[in-house]
């Protein structure tokens, strides 16, 4: 299949880094435990919060009356954590490839307020993929709405989604994208997408 548009994941394809890992993780194991237990095992809480329903603030406000640590301190070291987030380098060239010969790129992502602020111009995303759809900018996950997040990046790329491929690492997103009439890859490693999209380059 010649696809005319690749829609990319952002967690666990183009990037497998963690809030607060690099900042917390060995400097306050204690909080860090804490937030792993309370705000990440949370999903209704993650879910509002990549929904923009809450506030990164917010959450390092919860954080902060739980733990006691200091709330500036907490927002400086949550901010330093997500410039330092490593994109997969390899994952990246290979779209940057896919774009010069003619592919239309986006990248669709459940993710939290932060991604559109600090992560999309700390990394220049906007200057590699055509279009970024973030489901705290439209207040939807991807599987919400049957996928609508999904339209808003196709409407922008001018793809009918019958002519595109999501990569993502959730087989209910492939699930659902392949029920709607388009193609889906499960990411599992580099050397497999780069086999089944035949790419050689």
């Amino acid at each position: 299949m010649n696809y005319k548009a690749i829609l990319f994941d952002f967690d666990g394809v183009l990037c497998k880094d963690r809030f607060y890992i690099k900042t917390l993780l060995h400097r306050y194991p204690k909080v860090y435990d804490w937030i792993q237990l309370n705000i990440f095992g949370n999903k209704d809480l993650v879910s509002d919060w990549m929904k923009n329903l809450i506030t990164s603030y917010h959450i390092n406000k919860l954080i902060s009356d739980a733990t006691g640590m200091d709330i500036a301190l907490l927002n400086e070291l949550y901010e330093q954590s997500i410039l330092t987030m490593e994109l997969d380098k390899d994952i990246i060239s290979l779209a940057q490839s896919l774009r010069t010969s003619g592919k239309r790129l986006g990248v669709v992502t459940d993710n939290m307020d932060v991604f559109s602020t600090i992560t999309v111009p700390n990394h220049n995303l906007n200057k590699i993929f055509d279009v970024i759809a973030n489901s705290a900018d439209y207040g939807i996950l991807k599987r919400e709405n049957n996928g609508k997040l999904f339209d808003i990046a196709l409407v922008s790329l001018n793809v009918d989604i019958k002519n595109s491929l999501i990569i993502d690492d959730s087989q209910s997103t492939i699930d659902l994208y392949r029920n709607r009439g388009g193609f889906g890859y499960l990411y599992n490693n580099f050397h497999d997408l780069k086999a089944f999209l035949g790419y050689s380059h």
